[in-house]
């Protein structure tokens, strides 16, 4: 039963991100959906966090996945690329999106930051740099790395970020075609 009644908690929690978004997330709202008490919830799940990385992780597996960085018939600068890129879906480099990538760092961090909001940005970016680094790690083990891991991380992350904020600032000169020229030039700096 213990696994069924977990089970049920995490289909309560989905169709509450799927009606109202991740901001619906807590123990009572998903109490109530799975139609239990917030302390059954909170045997299964002890933490908010908790929550969220049932929910959370299943979603980054579907955005980003490995892909091709296991495959040694592709060179390793190209497989990081393919990895990095899906950061950058073409729905994503419509104005609109990008707004939405900027929206949800407003309620973390922004001056109408949430307490919740920051937990899922915090929580959404660890996630986030696990995954590139368990992309670098690979490519570590191969020898393809030029730098150390570390600084690897650090490039990427920054060079990311970049992007986004200048996909999102007014008057830029960075274009959407400017996107994998960037994310090319930083893992030129990094793999092999």
């Amino acid at each position: 039963m213990s696994e069924e009644r977990r089970q049920q908690i995490v289909d309560a929690a989905r169709r509450l991100v799927d009606r109202s978004g991740l901001e619906s997330i807590s123990v009572r709202t998903v109490a109530r959906e799975a139609g239990i008490g917030a302390s059954t919830l909170r045997h299964y799940f002890p933490t908010q966090a908790d929550l969220f990385d049932v929910l959370l992780e299943p979603a980054l597996d579907r955005m980003l996945p490995d892909l091709r960085i296991a495959d040694r018939r592709v060179a390793p600068r190209r497989r990081l690329t393919e990895c990095l890129m899906q950061y950058f879906p073409s729905e994503f480099l419509r104005p609109e999106h990008t707004a939405m990538w900027f929206a949800s760092y407003a309620v973390a961090v922004g001056p109408g930051a949430t307490d919740h909001g920051t937990r899922t940005l915090e929580r959404m970016a660890a996630l986030s740099r696990d995954r590139i680094e368990s992309w670098l790690v690979r490519l570590e083990e191969e020898g393809a790395l030029l730098v150390e891991r570390d600084r690897a991380m650090r490039l990427v992350l920054s060079v990311l970020d970049g992007i986004c904020v200048q996909l999102i600032t007014p008057g830029t000169i960075f274009t959407v075609e400017d996107v994998l020229p960037t994310v090319e030039q930083a893992v030129s700096a990094v793999v092999r």
